[in-house]
């Protein structure tokens, strides 16, 4: 039986060890952008944060993100075959999903694939606590899958 209780766990309890909760691996350091910022900005911002996506954030509130491939796919634009655009940051950005910190790893998961987005806005009470991506996703997975005793060799 399935059932859309938000209380229901994504993963049975024997597994749970195998699906933390978001807020073990999440990043809590952000850096984020507004929306009228120019593309070239947010691009110089991310390499000088060592970040691939940005939270798009105006008025303290926040909804979108936006990611290197947005940024290229909008440098790109920008130089069409309809002459130069002049687009910002809030032209290219979509929508985040949004998760809570206390979420499991395959919540994050399903969201990110339901929407199509390689990250997730970690959130309590409508405050924006941090970011999960699928980078952090695959990191953790893969740490949990590692042998305890590598072999000897």
């Amino acid at each position: 039986m399935t059932t859309n209780d938000p209380q229901r766990l994504a993963a049975p309890p024997e597994a749970l060890d195998d699906d933390p909760p978001i807020r073990t691996v999440m990043s809590s350091r952000l850096v984020g952008i507004v929306p009228t910022a120019p593309l070239t900005t947010a691009l110089r911002l991310m390499i000088a944060g060592g970040v691939r996506h940005l939270p798009v954030v105006e008025d303290g509130q926040y909804g979108t993100l936006v990611s290197e491939v947005d940024l290229l796919q909008g440098i790109a634009a920008q130089h069409g075959p309809l002459g130069l655009a002049h687009l910002s940051v809030g032209d290219v950005a979509r929508p985040a999903p949004t998760i809570t910190e206390d979420a499991r790893l395959s919540e994050a998961a399903r969201r990110m694939r339901t929407a199509n987005r390689d990250a997730v806005l970690v959130v309590r009470d409508e405050q924006l606590l941090g970011i999960l991506t699928a980078t952090d996703l695959i990191r953790a997975w893969a740490a949990r899958a590692a042998p305890e005793h590598p072999p000897q060799g």
